[in-house]
């Protein structure tokens, strides 16, 4: 109790830098886990309040279309306008409901960069969420494997992106929440389901992963048809789709066809993808690999059928199937990892607790080099990823945000 008032003050007089003491209250007050993430994901998510976008961000588009919701007294008279055809700036914010009522609850204020806040913190408390009640769950564990774990979620998500593009991000941490969440069940219960409204009411590009969700009762055990099956994922999808949109010609599955077209070119968005977006693609692939021999030879090595933390790990072994199918799209690849690399990083380390179980001794030697190769490449990739941190778009000096309290944080926010 001691260290985490103490964490709290700390947080109230220097936030930022009081994120290593609450990681270090994380990991060692299993009771507490989850107060000091609130504290962590506050402390990630508060430099986002002294964002002004660069003109070309996808942050400076939300702004100005935020500008324009004021008009509206009422959340429903702007929903009926978006459903008359009225088109806001460059997105369809019609199509996303979620993520334009952030915006039209933020409408008044002129400070925007509360939208980015918002998204910055869903996203790092989602994140961080699935790796806290994981560790919470086991028994006996390393602390320094805790840490590594959680640093290494937090770090493969890139901070320019949720506080520019907001979207995304924050669709794919409640993604792998919600699919976290569910394993504890076996992902069994259809009720549950419509929780997944809520992803995608923020960005379309998650009904991948909600379409392998419904799938996975189908696929639970691992064949190599189905294995098979989900591999060839994306190529039968940009087949199959289209001639659907065309037969039914729902307007849904029509602006999602759109969305295809678009994300498959790789020439779209090609000066986007410098050195370390590059690379992240490569370490991608090696990751994937990496991961599913690990999963193959465990499930080779061991019947493992009463553990539910297994179920989110097979749910992660077909994302990356599905994701592999993506390689060619590199747009969409790029995209999936988002999703992907904190689920591998997290299914690694379920599959470490499972070595002692491992009969021979060389066999659990592997399997502890793969994990340690997985975590230090994913903590490797996640801090070259983020070298792209806003600071030119942030209104403090790099000294101003260690040493500002929270206070002067949220004083004279940015008036976009």
């Amino acid at each position: 109790m001691v260290l985490l008032l103490l964490a709290f003050a700390f947080f109230l007089v220097f936030p930022v830098l009081s994120i290593s003491l609450s990681v270090i209250g994380l990991v060692n007050d299993k009771k507490r886990s989850k107060i000091y993430l609130l504290l962590i994901s506050f402390a990630i998510s508060i430099i986002a309040l002294r964002y002004i976008p660069h003109p070309t961000d996808d942050g400076a588009f939300h702004f100005r279309a935020t500008t324009a919701l004021i008009r509206y007294d009422s959340i429903f008279e702007m929903f009926k306008a978006f459903s008359n055809g009225w088109i806001v700036g460059i997105y369809d914010y019609g199509s996303i409901p979620i993520f334009t009522s952030l915006m039209y609850f933020v409408r008044n204020t002129h400070h925007y960069s509360l939208l980015s806040f918002i998204s910055a913190f869903i996203t790092y408390f989602s994140f961080g969420y699935v790796v806290v009640d994981l560790f919470k769950d086991l028994g006996k564990f390393s602390k320094l494997s805790y840490a590594t774990v959680f640093i290494a979620v937090l770090c493969l998500n890139n901070y320019r992106y949720t506080t520019s593009g907001m979207r995304f991000c924050m669709a794919v941490a409640l993604m792998m929440l919600l699919l976290y969440l569910e394993s504890k069940k076996g992902y069994t219960r259809l009720k549950t389901t419509i929780w997944y409204l809520l992803p995608l009411g923020i960005h379309s590009a998650v009904i991948y992963f909600i379409g392998l969700r419904f799938l996975f009762p189908l696929i639970r055990k691992v064949t190599l048809a189905k294995s098979l099956f989900v591999l060839l994922g994306f190529p039968v999808l940009f087949n199959l789709v289209p001639w659907l949109a065309n037969l039914i010609g729902w307007t849904y599955l029509q602006f999602f066809i759109r969305k295809i077209e678009v994300y498959s070119d790789n020439s779209s968005y090609s000066q986007f993808f410098n050195t370390t977006l590059t690379m992240r693609l490569y370490v991608g692939i090696v990751l994937m690999v990496l991961f599913v021999l690990l999963y193959l030879g465990i499930v080779n090595s061991l019947k493992i059928s009463d553990d539910w933390r297994f179920s989110f790990v097979t749910m992660t072994y077909y994302v990356t199937l599905l994701s592999m199918s993506s390689i060619p799209f590199r747009n969409i690849y790029d995209r999936n990892l988002f999703l992907l690399l904190p689920m591998i990083v997290v299914s690694t380390y379920i599959l470490f607790t499972y070595r002692r179980q491992l009969k021979i001794l060389t066999n659990r030697n592997i399997v502890y080099g793969l994990t340690i190769g997985i975590l230090c490449l994913s903590c490797a990739v996640g801090v070259f990823y983020n070298n792209n941190f806003p600071f030119g778009f942030i209104d403090f000096s790099k000294t101003d945000l260690l040493l500002k309290n929270i206070f002067q944080f949220f004083s004279n926010l940015p008036f976009t």
